[in-house]
């Protein structure tokens, strides 16, 4: 049966321990009720397949109004909603509120923060951003029986087994950020095992997240000969840190202009040869650089400039050929320290 007591609590996150407990990271937040509140997020799943799927909405509000606004009007503390679609009620649902698409989703594993594919290494910036400039938080759950923190902020539905159970439309878990420079991010969660089209009960039908974005193996897992290194179109520029804290092309911490590439593929890409450019003419070569299957890297990009009033990035390959280009705009690069990302907008 659907979850019991469904809803969205409203608060202020004030800790990120994305490593706190086995399984699960923790945010702790505060509402007008306490100060030590605490979510529980999953970072992997219990299933045989451990791996989560993760999408990032960088401007919410431009892709649904209506739905920050309804959140906007709620004042702090928990607010339980209808598992289904009716008016007034503001619960999630992956695949019918159409937020975003669900073959961009990204399959990621559990793994400790910096190989490229760990989810921490995608939630860690989002959300120690978030505790630092004071956003507005909202969790979509299920509370704890004692109504001190809430859980289940995945999507639920589309699970078979021992968690079909909890199958329901309209009651998937999330979290939603609202920064005080006026935009707003969403960050959703499923598992690998769930399949990303279900009934009016939300029950599953036909294929799982993890065949729908690269087949059933996990991250390191391969046949008895290693596969073949794709080259092509697989290979995204996902996001770029083009703004590091100082001034333009002179940061003042360690973290240095830097171009995030993803891999979509399930194989391995060699890339060595190829070419990072910005609109200017300057170029980089990239040298040494691979990228596992379903995984991203980070590379600096000391011999090309990333302006702060905007600009484009271009990936080319060893012989040339455009592979990827983003435009980025003054307005985006102005948030110094934060990431300025160009796929799961």
């Amino acid at each position: 049966m659907p979850l019991k007591g469904y809803g969205i609590w409203k608060g202020t996150p004030t800790k990120w321990d994305g490593t706190a407990k086995p399984g699960h990271g923790h945010i702790t937040f505060s509402d007008t009720t306490s100060t030590r509140l605490d979510a529980a997020i999953n970072v992997e799943s219990k299933s045989s397949d451990s791996r989560l799927v993760y999408w990032v909405i960088r401007d919410l509000q431009t892709v649904s109004v209506a739905f920050t606004q309804s959140l906007q009007s709620l004042p702090r503390g928990f607010h339980p909603q209808q598992s289904t679609l009716q008016t007034g009620s503001v619960g999630l649902d992956f695949l019918r509120l159409r937020l975003f698409r669900p073959q961009d989703g990204v399959l990621l594993s559990h793994n400790a923060p910096g190989t490229g594919h760990s989810i921490l290494d995608y939630l860690n910036p989002i959300l120690n951003q978030a505790v630092l400039q004071k956003a507005e938080i909202y969790l979509f759950g299920e509370p704890y029986s004692d109504k001190t923190g809430i859980h289940d902020i995945h999507m639920n539905q589309g699970n078979s087994g021992q968690w079909r159970r909890d199958n329901g439309i309209f009651q998937d878990g999330g979290i939603i950020l609202s920064f005080p420079d006026g935009h707003w991010e969403g960050i959703f969660l499923a598992f690998a095992v769930q399949t990303y089209k279900t009934d009016d009960q939300g029950m599953p039908v036909g294929e799982t997240f993890a065949q729908l974005l690269g087949g059933e193996k996990q991250p390191g897992e391969g046949d008895e000969e290693e596969p073949k290194p794709i080259a092509g179109d697989e290979v995204k520029i996902e996001a770029a840190l083009v703004n590091p804290y100082g001034p333009d092309q002179q940061p003042t911490k360690v973290e240095r202009e830097t171009v995030y590439l993803f891999n979509r593929s399930a194989k391995m890409a060699d890339l060595e040869g190829w070419r990072i450019e910005n609109g200017t003419g300057q170029s980089q070569v990239l040298r040494g650089v691979t990228l596992a299957g379903q995984s991203k890297k980070g590379v600096a990009v000391p011999e090309v400039a990333l302006s702060n009033k905007g600009g484009v990035i271009v990936l080319k390959d060893g012989g040339g050929k455009l592979v990827h280009q983003v435009k980025y705009s003054r307005e985006q690069a102005q948030r110094e320290g934060v990431l300025v990302y160009f796929l799961q907008k």
